[in-house]
């Protein structure tokens, strides 16, 4: 199924919360399979349906950071030790022109990063992390130069490197805004000429911070207060509230990440994701602290399955879509996330959606307040300072005279040192969810179809494929799968240029730019209408971009329906029995010519992965029969014979639409002759066939150029699995006797039986010394104490009194055969 179902409920209801011991036994439970969301259309590597443009450099490598300028023309690119300025029109072209910018770090620091354990080749280089417009006349980029980052300026007009006065580049400590690792994850983003970025500040990665720089106001996270938990920052958005808004609100900047969650005590490790908030107009205490963000506060963002409530907590990327400033109350997070709990080849992905709403209502919520003896956290009820710890100087704190968080008073920052967690969850609608792909990246384009606007997902996976889906209300379809890089690449960053309508991708090795759709790809009026595509819409006699529809001057009214795709009624679809292809004209048959005896494939290729074939021969369905046979992967085995075989059509049928995929009318002759041709002209058509030596029809014209190896391999392994079955069944079966003959063969071991020398039966000693006077009387364990004739050396033990407490019979587990003991002696009975 190409559909993903989620439920009807409207976005922002509050499902019930789980208590925490059922959350415990769903995580201890292995998730149930779900079923995988099959793209329509899959497209491999190189594919001349859907074309896209490459570009990468000769030795450069880790393409990262992607930058586009305000008109479109330059897409900024940042890699390993490199920058680049590319024609959006013109750099992809084979042999294109572009500018490099070689940006490396010194020997000195990379010499420095290999003393300190790292790898020269791989840790001791410059990422570039952070590239952001910074005016209109520089950038401001950010490197780990060697696990020493660096920060720098570029000229726009020349793309060079800013030097000052006297010609020294011109650089800046990185700390604190880039990370030392490159495989550290890290945000950052410019408002207003001040950096707001999210990362760790030390080499070990153990001291995160969310700090704003370039400003007159510098402020970071209290590291002493345990703010943040080893987080992972994937996302940053800038959000204008102060538009609008009747209290006087201020401008918000959110983090996103995932951390340790110490709230979940029950479970060790557990991984939360979070979104975090700060105000643009915070300037840190004036006691209590300075220089510190009085505004921070964080809550969980929630992403789980509706059926069960299994938990999707490691949060990959968020693409922030907001209409426009003014309606920043419709802004929409669109998250990518994935499970601590899958490994492997089971890993899944989750799309969720968050509200902007829901985000309010959440940091406006109850406090969490943890207790420091027992490391518990719990709710807080009672009453809370004024005005309301870490929120915005609105008009009600002016009102008492604060304008500005310097005023703030000294409860109130208190209180938000150890209250800086919120109670409630951002719950959030399950978009999408992919047992077998991994989402790393995500790009939302809301996209003008004819009758409304739909969002369309650009998705990249851990494998170097792109996925295209639409939500569409109460599912989300997959559009397209395309292979954009190779498989062991995935997909690093994605950048949508809405105005040209290209999508841009980087990985490893370089960066594609992807055309957000391709609607000459659809043949058929059918095709264009269950592609779903909002990029597309069926004009005349093909599939056209919607971007050239005119309402005004357009003669027949455009086909699309990206809900229902009915294609009955608004394509006409014939019926498979009619030899035409719908809406495409008269298919021509295709003449084919094989000799007598021979095996030959027929091919059906189907642009849809949704779609079935339906092969008809002589305008009646295609049953199994020892002429024909519809393989697996859906082309058609023929033995060619000597008797007319007739016209065979392979038909596509997709929800109700019928196409005619390939027509047939085979010819057997004897011998072809190449230079033959019709009386039009044409060249027929020579399958590759297969000479058999059996007849038509006989079991052996079907072994022809196919190996059974595989499947002999199979029947081999299943027949030995087989037999040792058998045999432990025939084991369990006789365990009994088995046990008795172990036990036997055990006593023969251990007391084995020796012929005795032969003596007459009067004359056999019984101890050892000689033959005793008069014959005894055996009474157990007693007649082996009688003294002898013959004089003896008693050892200390035989000299000791014998009773019932120091002697007795005892049975050995492994031989049955009785054992006596007198006092620190066994012997054998002789009973």
């Amino acid at each position: 199924m190409g559909w993903g179902s989620r439920p009807s409920a409207s976005r922002g209801a509050l499902p019930p919360r789980p208590p925490p011991l059922l959350l415990l036994l769903l995580l201890l439970l292995p998730p149930p399979p779900t079923q995988a969301l099959a793209p329509r259309i899959s497209l491999p590597l190189g594919s001349k349906e859907r074309p896209f443009l490459r570009f990468g450099a000769e030795n450069v490598s880790n393409y990262t950071a992607l930058l586009l300028s305000r008109d479109g023309r330059t897409l900024y690119v940042g890699a390993r030790e490199a920058l680049f300025a590319l024609n959006s029109s013109a750099s992809f072209l084979p042999g294109g022109t572009y500018q490099e910018l070689l940006w490396s770090a010194d020997a000195e620091r990379k010499q420095q990063c290999s003393f300190k354990g790292k790898d020269p080749q791989r840790d001791c280089q410059n990422y570039i992390k952070i590239l952001l417009p910074l005016n209109s006349t520089h950038l401001f980029t950010c490197g780990t130069a060697a696990f020493s980052p660096l920060c720098t300026y570029i000229n726009v007009e020349s793309f060079t490197l800013a030097q000052d006065e006297v010609g020294h580049i011109l650089l800046e400590d990185g700390k604190g805004r880039c990370p030392f690792d490159p495989n550290f994850k890290s945000t950052a983003l410019v408002v207003d000429g001040e950096l707001y970025t999210g990362t760790v500040s030390s080499f070990q990665g153990n001291d995160p911070a969310i700090s704003r720089s370039h400003s007159l106001r510098p402020t970071k996270t209290e590291s002493s207060l345990n703010w943040l938990q080893d987080p992972a920052f994937v996302a940053s958005a800038y959000i204008p509230e102060s538009l609008g808004s009747l209290q006087g609100d201020d401008d918000k900047i959110y983090f996103f990440f995932s951390e340790t969650g110490q709230e979940f005590e029950f479970f060790e490790n557990t991984i939360v994701s979070r979104i975090a908030r700060i105000c643009k107009g915070d300037e840190g205490g004036e006691r209590v602290l300075q220089q510190r963000w009085t505004s921070f506060l964080k809550a969980q963002l929630l992403c789980s399955r509706p059926d069960d409530g299994f938990p999707f907590n490691v949060l990959q990327d968020v693409f922030t879509l907001s209409p426009s400033p003014q309606d920043w109350h419709d802004t929409l997070f669109y998250g990518v996330f994935t499970s601590q709990w899958h490994r492997g080849t089971t890993e899944g992905s989750a799309i969720c959606v968050f509200t902007m709403r829901d985000v309010q209502n959440a940091f406006n919520g109850l406090y969490k307040e943890v207790n420091r003896e027992t490391q518990q956290w719990y709710t807080v009820t009672h009453a809370v300072p004024t005005p309301r710890p870490g929120a915005c100087i609105t008009n009600s704190a002016r009102e008492r005279r604060i304008s500005s968080s310097l005023q703030l008073p000294d409860r109130v920052l208190n209180f938000l040192k150890d209250h800086f967690l919120m109670d409630g969850q951002v719950r959030s609608q399950l978009l999408l969810l992919q047992p077998r792909a991994r989402y790393q990246r995500v790009a939302v384009h809301r996209v003008r179809g004819l009758h409304r606007t739909y969002d369309v997902l650009f998705l990249g996976t851990g494998d170097g494929r792109l996925h295209k889906a639409v939500d569409v209300g109460s599912r989300v379809h997959i559009i397209e799968e395309l292979q954009i890089f190779p498989p062991g690449q995935p997909v690093q960053s994605l950048l949508l240029d809405t105005g040209k309508g290209l999508l841009y991708a980087a990985s490893y090795s370089g960066v594609v730019q992807v055309p957000v759709a391709n609607c000459s790809l659809y043949q058929s009026c059918g095709d264009c209408v269950l592609a779903r595509d909002p990029y597309c819409a069926w004009s005349r006699s093909r599939c056209r971009h919607i971007s050239l529809y005119q309402p005004e001057t357009a003669s027949r009214p455009w086909i699309q329906d990206i809900e229902g795709a009915n294609t009955m009624d608004l394509c006409n679809a014939s019926s498979p029995g009619s030899r035409s292809s719908v809406l495409t004209g008269e298919k021509r048959c295709e003449q084919v010519y094989f000799q007598p005896n021979t095996v030959n494939t027929l091919a059906c290729p189907l642009l849809s992965n949704l779609a079935t074939r339906l092969w008809l021969h002589n305008d009646l369905p295609v049953n199994a029969s020892a002429s024909c046979r519809v393989l697996p992967t859906g082309d058609l085995l023929l033995v060619g014979s000597q008797q007319e075989l007739g016209v065979f059509q392979c038909w596509s049928l997709e929800e109700g639409f019928r196409q005619l995929v390939a027509c047939y009318d085979p010819k057997v002759v004897e011998d072809v002759v190449p230079d033959r041709a019709d009386r039009s002209g044409s060249v027929p058509v020579i399958i590759s066939t297969s000479r058999v030596s059996a007849p038509a029809g006989s079991k052996a014209s079907w072994g022809v150029d196919k190996s059974y190896w595989t499947e002999f391999l199979v029947m081999c392994v299943l027949f030995v699995f087989a037999v040792v079955l058998l045999i432990l069944f025939f084991l369990y079966r006789h365990r009994a006797g088995m046990k008795v003959f172990l036990k036997q063969g055990e006593c023969a071991s251990v007391h084995p039986k020796t012929r005795p020398v032969a003596l007459p039966p009067e004359t056999r000693p019984l101890n050892g010394v000689g033959p005793p006077s008069t014959p005894l009387d055996h009474r157990g364990y007693q007649a082996l104490s009688d003294s002898s004739p013959a004089p003896r050396v008693f050892t200390e033990s035989e000299k000791r009194p014998l009773s019932i407490q120091d002697s007795f019979v005892e049975v050995s587990p492994v031989c049955p055969r009785p054992r006596v003991r007198l006092g620190s002696e066994i012997r054998d009975s002789v009973v």
